[in-house]
């Protein structure tokens, strides 16, 4: 399916968000921007590719790792969290590898995947169209001066949860390639439970923040990092 596919068949939940349909309301020739801006975000989600990816990763991940230790709390249902929750993931982040293997996980061993926020620059040909068919959508890094995109990507957030999928952000809002923690950045925290807040009751299930310990050994990307500060 098409993004343009995928764009036209939420357009009605994503524009009924009440804070977006005010505005267009008040300002109808914004509509087109705000298409435009649903189609950057919004992900495709393709099973198809999704199965493609892990049967990619489950090759490559073999060659940069020893092994992958995933484990959760004793007595932890995961799955029945998620079908009984609006449930956001919010692991920490220090290499582009942190949500490929997250992502990797969660299908091969509860055959669903979160969809994650992925910052824009992360939008390039080939890997772009990639990532948006597995589950990610896409966000600007800054746009606290642009009300209405600030309102699509909230409409898309509520749709989201009104339908039930799970998500995922890194609360850092980058990675640290150092294996050191990042302070971390609200904005996401903000909008989720801005719009969760405003959610039909009808469809309204409780909101549930799950924190994710990633740890590597080595950080893939450590040695570039300290190329980068020797000035190499």
């Amino acid at each position: 399916m098409s993004i343009d596919r995928v764009v036209e068949q939420i357009r009605t939940s994503v524009f009924s968000y009440k804070k977006l349909a005010d505005r267009l309301a008040e300002r109808p020739s914004e509509r087109v921007r705000a298409m435009i801006y649903l189609k950057e975000i919004a992900a495709e989600y393709n099973l198809g590719t999704i199965e493609k990816f892990k049967n990619l990763l489950s090759f490559t991940l073999v060659k940069l790792y020893d092994d992958i230790d995933f484990s959760l709390p004793t007595g932890l249902d995961l799955e029945r969290i998620v079908k009984e929750n609006n449930v956001v993931f919010v692991p920490n982040h220090q290499s582009h590898a942190d949500y490929l293997i997250l992502s990797y996980v969660l299908f091969d061993r509860f055959k669903f995947i979160p969809l994650i926020a992925g910052g824009i620059n992360l939008n390039i040909f080939p890997i772009g169209d990639l990532f948006r068919k597995s589950g990610c959508f896409f966000i600007r890094r800054s746009f606290n001066n642009n009300i209405l995109y600030k309102l699509t990507l909230e409409a898309y957030i509520s749709h989201l949860l009104s339908s039930g999928h799970a998500i995922e952000f890194f609360y850092e809002g980058g990675r640290s390639r150092s294996g050191r923690l990042l302070p971390p950045k609200y904005g996401m925290f903000q909008i989720l439970i801005e719009t969760h807040s405003q959610l039909d009751p009808a469809v309204r299930r409780p909101l549930l923040f799950i924190p994710i310990s990633i740890v590597h050994e080595i950080v893939p990307e450590q040695g570039a990092l300290t190329r980068e500060l020797e000035g190499l």
